[in-house]
């Protein structure tokens, strides 16, 4: 699972947009009429985007924009256009959105997109034509072979670029909707803004340099594992961008895992052998974060014993830091960051419903 350094798979130019197409119209069975045969075709310069479906056309500069799953709605908006349609996902509040998109579509275009039904079986094809897009992004997805092909017969779609439900970085994720959107020098200016604010923020932080940490998950009941979280999660690399270093632990816990997760488990009884100043996690209720720290074990590890932990179990900031985006970011990063000082001098935050 390539979650680390993943970048764009972009070409431009008429002679690759000619290729794309061709192989696009011989994957179609070279259909002649409908919608289909109105894509890229008639285009002359464009962009293409490779990705884990294979490769997408975009003629010309998108107007309508759907923009499914986590993660990519805040990319377009904050590039320059308010989507169309986007799906409710996780840390929305009852208005069905997440309060920093709310917030920025409704000062920045004065209306929210609509909020697309949600379906149990993939995409809602039905609204999503209904939009009429121009462009269908979905870039934190695990889209199928078929829903691929489904959402292209609407609008040119962007699905995952190297793997389902892997939406790589949030820098290569913004350049990869930058691109897409005909925006590169705006997602450049938007990655560096947020970036001097990461920078910003570990400057008048100097007490996090060299301060270990473990992101992790609360207990469930009757659990005997601690989640953690690996080195290429975007919780750990937005903390170690702040100015701390991940346990020594990292290196077992990335032996311990299975397959492509991003996470793992640590035995209550190795808990101890785990070398950290401060504990971050996320849980489902602040009831779960005090029946973590409350654990007759885990209560006795350095980081809880000594007040050191920062716990969220509101989804909104949960889902804020867990899929990083440029408006998120400057959501959650003060707030965070001013948890994390409280509790390395021994002012735990368990914030939640």
């Amino acid at each position: 699972m390539l979650h680390a350094l993943a970048r764009p798979k972009i070409r431009r130019g008429s002679a690759l947009v000619a290729a794309a197409v061709a192989a696009a119209l011989a994957l179609a069975g070279c259909a002649a009429t409908g919608e289909a045969s109105e894509q890229p075709a008639a285009a002359g310069d464009g962009v293409v985007i490779e990705h884990g479906h294979g490769s997408t056309v975009i003629p010309e500069k998108p107007q309508r924009i759907v923009a499914l799953g986590w993660m990519t709605p805040d990319i377009v908006a904050a590039l320059g256009t308010n989507p169309v349609g986007i799906e409710e996902v996780w840390g929305a509040d009852e208005s069905g959105y997440q309060p920093w998109f709310e917030d920025f579509v409704t000062e920045e275009y004065g209306e929210t997109p609509e909020i697309i039904p949600f379906l149990d079986d993939g995409p809602n094809y039905e609204a999503i034509k209904e939009l009429k897009p121009d462009l269908i992004l979905s870039l934190y997805s695990g889209v199928s072979d078929v829903e691929y092909e489904r959402l292209s017969e609407i609008a040119p779609t962007i699905p995952y670029i190297e793997g389902p439900w892997n939406p790589s970085t949030w820098e290569a994720m913004t350049r990869t909707v930058g691109a897409a959107m005909y925006e590169d020098d705006k997602a450049e200016e938007l990655i560096g803004e947020t970036e001097e604010l990461i920078t910003t923020l570990a400057d008048e932080h100097p007490e996090f340099d060299d301060k270990t940490f473990v992101w992790g998950l609360t207990l469930n009941e009757g659990g005997t594992d601690l989640g953690v979280y690996l080195e290429y999660d975007p919780r750990v690399r937005i903390t170690e961008a702040l100015g701390f270093t991940s346990t020594s632990a990292m290196d077992s816990f990335l032996a311990s895992a299975e397959g492509d997760n991003w996470y793992t488990g640590v035995s209550l009884e190795q808990l101890y052998d785990v070398d950290a100043d401060l504990f971050a996690a996320w849980g489902g209720s602040a009831e779960e974060g005090e029946y973590t720290v409350e654990n007759a074990i885990v209560s006795r590890w350095n980081p809880i014993a000594n007040g050191s932990y920062v716990i969220y179990a509101d989804d909104a900031e949960a889902s804020a830091i867990s899929a990083p985006t440029v408006l998120s970011l400057k959501y959650i990063l003060p707030k965070y960051v001013d948890d994390l000082a409280a509790a390395l001098q021994g002012e735990p935050t368990i914030a939640g419903e």
